[in-house]
C-alpha cells in the first residue's frame, strides 16, 4: 500500500505541475530575465545577444540582462547556464563552440545535448574559403588539386585547434580525401597577415575578418560557406554548390538556449517570441550589420540541429586526437 500511495501522490504532483506550467508562463516573466554569453564584450555572440536582448526585453516587458562570463574557452559561462534554475530566468546565447568545446576535454564539463533546451537558432556568421592574391590557387579544385600532388605540405592557418576554421577544413579535407596541415595562430589578424604574405597557403576565416582584403584585392575568395550565396561576395560560388550538396553549411552559428527542465510553456514562449524579433526587417537589418545572417531554426529543427551538430564535430575532435 506505501507503494500506490507513494505512487498517486506522485501522480497527483505530476498533473498538478502540468496543470501549472500554461498559468506560469502566462506570467512569465516577472522579475529580469538574465542571458549569458560565455565570451567577451564585443564578441560576435556578445552583439547578437545585445541586439536580441534589447528587442526581446521590449516584446517580454521586462529587463533582459546580458552578462558576460568569459573564461576556459567559453566553458565557465556554459556551465554556469546548464547549473542556473531551470525555471526560464537564466538563457545562453551559445555559438558553434558549444557543440565542440565539451569533445575537447576529456572530462567534459557539460554536455551539449543532454544539458539544455534549444530555443531556437539565432542567426549564422558565414565563413569565407580564401588565399593570397598571388596565390596558385583560384578555386577550390585548384587547392583539391595542389594538395594531391604535394600530400601533407600544403599548409593552412587556423584561429588554433578545435576553431571553426580547424575543424571546417578538417572537414572538407575528409571529403576531398587530401591532406593538408594545420598551422594555429594566436589572433587572426596574424594569420591573415601571412595569408596575403604567402607564408599560408589559404584560410578559412569568418566573412567580416576577410570583406576588406577581398574587396581590396590583397585576398582571392575561393568559396563561401553559406547554402546561398552571399550578397556581400555574389560572385563567389557556395561550397554547397561546389560539393554539389545542397545542405552544405560552414558557419558560425548562434542560438538562444535555457537549461535542461525549463518549463516547456516557458521555452515555447520564447520561443515564439524570438521568431517574431527575427522578422522584423530593423531587427535583420542590425544583424546583416554585423556581418552575420538571420538564420532561424525553430525548436523542433533546432533540437535535430543541436544533436548533429554535437555528434559531427564530437567524431571529428576524437578522430583528429584533440581531447585534452
Amino acid at each position: 500500500m506505501k507503494h500506490v500511495k507513494s505512487w498517486a501522490a506522485y501522480t497527483l504532483t505530476g498533473f498538478a505541475m502540468l496543470a501549472g506550467a500554461p498559468a506560469a508562463a502566462a506570467g512569465y516573466p516577472e522579475r529580469p530575465v538574465k542571458m549569458i554569453v560565455a565570451y567577451g564584450a564585443g564578441s560576435g555572440a556578445d552583439t547578437i545577444a545585445r541586439i536580441l536582448g534589447d528587442q526581446l526585453a521590449v516584446n517580454l516587458k521586462q529587463s533582459v540582462v546580458i552578462e558576460n562570463m568569459p573564461g576556459v574557452g567559453g566553458a565557465l559561462g556554459t556551465v554556469a547556464a546548464a547549473r542556473a534554475a531551470a525555471d526560464g530566468y537564466t538563457l545562453l546565447l551559445a555559438p558553434t563552440t558549444l557543440t565542440v568545446s565539451p569533445h575537447m576535454d576529456a572530462e567534459p564539463k557539460y554536455d551539449a545535448v543532454k544539458d539544455f533546451a534549444p530555443i531556437m537558432r539565432v542567426a549564422v556568421l558565414p565563413m569565407v574559403l580564401v588565399a593570397g592574391a598571388n596565390s596558385r590557387l583560384s578555386s577550390w579544385e585548384d587547392l583539391v588539386r595542389e594538395a594531391k600532388k604535394r600530400p601533407g605540405e600544403l599548409n593552412y592557418a587556423t584561429s588554433g585547434k578545435g576553431s571553426p576554421s580547424h575543424l571546417e577544413v578538417a572537414m572538407l579535407a575528409r571529403q576531398a580525401d587530401i591532406d593538408v596541415k594545420d598551422v594555429p595562430y594566436r589572433t587572426g589578424s596574424q594569420a591573415l597577415t601571412d595569408l596575403v604574405s604567402g607564408e599560408v597557403a589559404f584560410y578559412f576565416p569568418v566573412l567580416p575578418a576577410a570583406a576588406q582584403q577581398i574587396k581590396a584585392g590583397r585576398m582571392k575568395a575561393l568559396a563561401i560557406g553559406t547554402k546561398k550565396r552571399s550578397s556581400q561576395l555574389p560572385d563567389v560560388r557556395t561550397l554547397a554548390e561546389i560539393l554539389n550538396q545542397p545542405d552544405y553549411e560552414a558557419t558560425v552559428w548562434y542560438g538562444l538556449l535555457a537549461p535542461i527542465g525549463t518549463p516547456q510553456a516557458v521555452v515555447d514562449k520564447l520561443a515564439a517570441e524570438t521568431a517574431k524579433i527575427l522578422a522584423m526587417p530593423s531587427i535583420q537589418e542590425k544583424i546583416a550589420n554585423t556581418g552575420s545572417e538571420v538564420a532561424p531554426l525553430d525548436l523542433p529543427e533546432f533540437s535535430k540541429f543541436i544533436a548533429a551538430e554535437n555528434k559531427k564535430w564530437g567524431t571529428l575532435v576524437r578522430e583528429l586526437g584533440l581531447q585534452r
